[in-house]
């Protein structure tokens, strides 16, 4: 494993975890209505659900990568140009999203929430495709896959504590652009290095 690899294995990870999402919704409304503290089992939530999915899809797409590398290429391009749209529909954003209806979801319910998570699908789908390779040794793999799920973390726990504490800074347009703009940027970035990786 090369350091550049698992650099960009850890920029993908957070800028995923800390741009806008379900997740993150959820995770701004619990913080802002119940605090960090009550909001850590949703985000232990995610890290459990997400590793779930990694397993499923490295079990279901390892076999069909080794028979047709086409459709492992077509899965990296395809998961590049939803980030890429992404990161365009980040950018352009410029209000705070709505909080919607106070309501506490703990563990259990955010475990089941990822697998009817559009982001985390597309995401996890993304990740496995670019960053998992089918020849890297054993080692490698966990590294990575162990480092995604640590970088996921605090992403999305600076959301709930941003619910806390960060409400009205965020309600200002230009922060708001400034914030998106640059997490856009990093979200792009951070899957070129891999793009030409087989």
């Amino acid at each position: 494993m090369t350091f550049g690899l698992l650099a960009s294995v850890l920029v993908f990870g957070f800028v995923t975890s800390i741009t806008p999402g379900p997740n993150n919704t959820f995770l701004f409304t619990s913080g802002a209505n119940f605090g960090v503290r009550r909001s850590l089992p949703y985000a232990n939530g995610i890290i459990a659900g997400l590793s779930v999915m990694m397993l499923a899809i490295a079990a279901g797409l390892g076999v069909i990568f080794a028979t047709t590398p086409l459709i492992y290429q077509s899965l990296k391009w395809v998961g590049f140009a939803y980030i890429v749209y992404m990161a365009y529909l980040i950018a352009r954003s410029t209000t705070k999203s709505e909080s919607g209806e106070a309501r506490y979801i703990g563990f259990a319910r955010s475990v089941a929430f990822q697998f009817i998570n559009p982001k985390a699908w597309i995401i996890m789908s993304a990740f496995m495709a670019t960053f998992i390779h089918l020849d890297d040794p054993l080692p490698t793999t966990i590294t990575n896959c162990v480092a995604f799920l640590i970088v996921t973390w605090p992403g999305g726990v600076i959301w709930a504590a941003g619910g806390q504490v960060l409400s009205n800074w965020l309600s200002n347009p230009r922060r708001r652009r400034i914030f998106n703009i640059v997490a856009a940027v990093l979200l792009v970035a951070s899957m070129i290095p891999v793009l030409t990786l087989h």
